[in-house]
Order: C-alpha cells, then sequence, then structure tokens
C-alpha cells in the first residue's frame, strides 16, 4: 500500500527536504564548542547528522537520477551525474578558496596563527592551494562536498544495474567492501602528509550512500513504502534503537569486549553497531512519516534543506573563519549566540541562493506561489536536488 503523501513523478518531497535541512543544522552546530551540541550532536543513539545526510543524498539522487535515465537514457544519466559532480567540485573550491583567504586575513588582524584552522594554509600556502583544488587536501570542514563528488559519479553504473534488476548484487558488493574496511588495519595517514584525504573513508561510506540510492530507487515504483511496517521488524528496530540511546546516554553496559565496541562503533568506517543504529532508527522514522507526513514536514527546514551545497559551503567557510576569535565562545550565552547568528546566516545563503535561480530564464516557479488563472504550484524536482 503506498503512502498517502507519495508525490507524483517530478514534485519535491518536502519531508525529504525537512530532513535534510534539519541535518545541515545539525552539522553546523556539531562543529561549533556550544552547549546546544547535547541536542544536536549523536542525541538519538550513536550516530551523527552526517550519516543521515549522506544516506539521505543518496536517497534523493536515486529518485532523481532514475528518472534521469528512464526518460533521457543512459548517455542523459551520465550527462547529469557529470554536471552535478562538477556543480559540487565548484562549491567546494569555492569554499576552500574562500577559507583560504579568510582564515589568512584572520592571521594578519589577530596577530598569529590559530591551532584550530588548517595548519598547511601558513605553513605552505601555495602548496595548500594545488592540493586543495587537486582534492589532494581535505582538511576538518571541508571533506564532506569531495566525498559528495566522488559518490555521484558512481550514479550512472548504480542505476543502470539497479534498473536492470540487480538490486541485490549492487548492495551485496558495496555491503562487502564495507565490511572489508571495518576488519582492515588502520592506515596510518602521517606519512602522507600534507595530503589529506578527510576523516571519511569513502569504501566504507559508500555503502551509506548506494543504500540510498537503491531506496530512492524503489520509491519511483512505491516498493519502499513503509505505511504499514511489520510488528517484529517495529520491535527489532525499536530494540536496537533503544540500546543504542541507553548506552549514548544512560552508559548502558556493553555486550562485547571494549576493543570489539571500539570497532564497532568507528565513525571514519562507519562501524557496524553504528550502522545499524542508524538503520533502525532511520527505520522507525520512515515509519512515522508515512503514517503522519506532516510531523516530517516543516517548511522552514525544508527551504534549507533545498540549497544543501550552498549551506554546506556557507557554514564551513564561516565556521573556520570564525573559530580562531576567543570572544564569540567565551561564555555559555555568546557560544549559543554565535551558534544562532550561523544557522541564521545558512537561511541568508539559502535565500541569497533562491533569488539566484530564481531570477534565470527557465527558472521553476518557487512553492507557494501560482501562475496567473492557474493552480498552486510545487516546485519541480531536479538534478540540482540531488
Amino acid at each position: 500500500m503506498k503512502s498517502k503523501f507519495e508525490v507524483l513523478p517530478g514534485i519535491r518531497d518536502l519531508r525529504f527536504d525537512t530532513l535534510r535541512g534539519l541535518f545541515l543544522v545539525c552539522m553546523t552546530i556539531n562543529h561549533l564548542p556550544t552547549e546546544i551540541r547535547a541536542v544536536t550532536d549523536q542525541s538519538l543513539g550513536i550516530f551523527s547528522a552526517a550519516e543521515g545526510f549522506v544516506f539521505l543524498s543518496g536517497l534523493i539522487a536515486g529518485w532523481v537520477y532514475t528518472r534521469k535515465y528512464r526518460t533521457q537514457g543512459a548517455a542523459g544519466l551520465s550527462l547529469a551525474s557529470a554536471g552535478r559532480a562538477k556543480s559540487i567540485y565548484r562549491w567546494h573550491i569555492g569554499s576552500f578558496l574562500a577559507a583560504f583567504v579568510g582564515v589568512r586575513a584572520v592571521e594578519i588582524y589577530l596577530g598569529y596563527c590559530s591551532p584550530a584552522v588548517p595548519k598547511l594554509f601558513f605553513s605552505h600556502p601555495l602548496e595548500s592551494l594545488g592540493l586543495g583544488l587537486s582534492l589532494l587536501y581535505q582538511p576538518g570542514l571541508l571533506d564532506l562536498l569531495p566525498m559528495y563528488c566522488a559518490f555521484v559519479l558512481l550514479l550512472p553504473v548504480v542505476i543502470s544495474a539497479l534498473e536492470a534488476g540487480r538490486r541485490w548484487l549492487v548492495l551485496g558488493l558495496s555491503a562487502a567492501v564495507w565490511l572489508a574496511v571495518q576488519w582492515a588495519p588502520p592506515v596510518d595517514g602521517a606519512p602522507l602528509y600534507p595530503i589529506v584525504t578527510g576523516c571519511f573513508n569513502l569504501f566504507a561510506w559508500q555503502f551509506l550512500f548506494i543504500a540510498g540510492v537503491a531506496i530512492g530507487h524503489a520509491r519511483i515504483g512505491g516498493a519502499e513504502q513503509v505505511a504499514r511496517p511489520r510488528p517484529w521488524v517495529l520491535a527489532a528496530a525499536a530494540a536496537v534503537a533503544v540500546y543504542a540511546f541507553g548506552f549514548r546516554h544512560f552508559q548502558w553496559p556493553v555486550v562485547w569486549s571494549e576493543h570489539t565496541f571500539g570497532i564497532l562503533l568507528n565513525k571514519p568506517a562507519l562501524g557496524l553497531f553504528r550502522m545499524a543504529d542508524f538503520a533502525a532508527v532511520a527505520y522507525l522514522v520512515a515509519a512515522l512519516g508515512a503514517r503522519f507526513p506532516s510531523a516530517l514536514t516543516y517548511r522552514p527546514l525544508a527551504f534549507l534543506g533545498r540549497h544543501s551545497l550552498a549551506v554546506v559551503a556557507a557554514q564551513s567557510v564561516a565556521i573556520m573563519v570564525l573559530l580562531p576569535f576567543a570572544a564569540p565562545f567565551a561564555t555559555a550565552f555568546s557560544r549559543t549566540l554565535t551558534a544562532a547568528c550561523i544557522v541564521a546566516l545558512l537561511f541568508a545563503v539559502a535565500g541569497a541562493r533562491q533569488a539566484i535561480l530564481a531570477h534565470r530564464p527557465g527558472a521553476p516557479v518557487p512553492i507557494g506561489t501560482r501562475q496567473p488563472g492557474g493552480p498552486r504550484l510545487i516546485r519541480p524536482d531536479d538534478a540540482r536536488a540531488a
């Protein structure tokens, strides 16, 4: 049975935009030394907003680019995927250059190099720029978009296989790579410095993205709907989610040895227990959203989620430039005010991006507007949404 909230092909689902906007806000606050992190950082268990953002990006990509494949064929899908990757790369490079200029300007203003920002920006500025442009230098806050760019380039192969009916082969191969990462010896990045490829292990996190793509692909035909979830699945998901919540907030005892549990909780490699907790909570949220759609719909957050690239780039630059200053983080009040101001900045950036898009030729009608003499329209989804 399909959800009563399922939208027609080409129409945005505000639940997805709302969740993505929420993840963006949480990721922004989690990068700041503020007490609000108690609410935004792993508040539901042992996974973070980054897992939700990557999974949802895959889900929306699977939905959007499957339609692209079915209307324009494999060639159209490849062109759309390459175009999206170029757009992500441009946003990353723009944020990297803006962060570099901002950090160097703050250094001149303060008269010293802050330990809170990338050291290579100061010690070898030209080298940092060269490596940054080639994606070989991805310091903290500047490593999410390069990973996203790499995943988008996988879409033609993944969606073609899904369209050929090889869903379980795709998921099996992706899961096998992820499992191999779990037990592989850790790679010491020190000898590779100044090459830094970020804190995300692409071979692990690809499973989260590809799983999302598979669900988004299934969504076209309604196969992924959870309007009537099976009771035993709900019970199992709830059990995992409750235990992870208790472990995170109430220090419930671990089931395995500390060494093994450390592997299961590993974030860069997306450990098994972390993955299981996210899957359980995601399933419960999906069931809730199918039964009560309005519970996952909040237009301000949906507006933010529709401009995720601009928002990710803006928060990276703003936080990196702001961290060297002591005053914004001196007291609990100033930390909270600083976090609120940066979140407000995200909405300002999204608004500016919306205004720019609205003035482009052939721009779609924004949500909540009417054409003369016509019905209320919803902005169509397209490759930019993924």
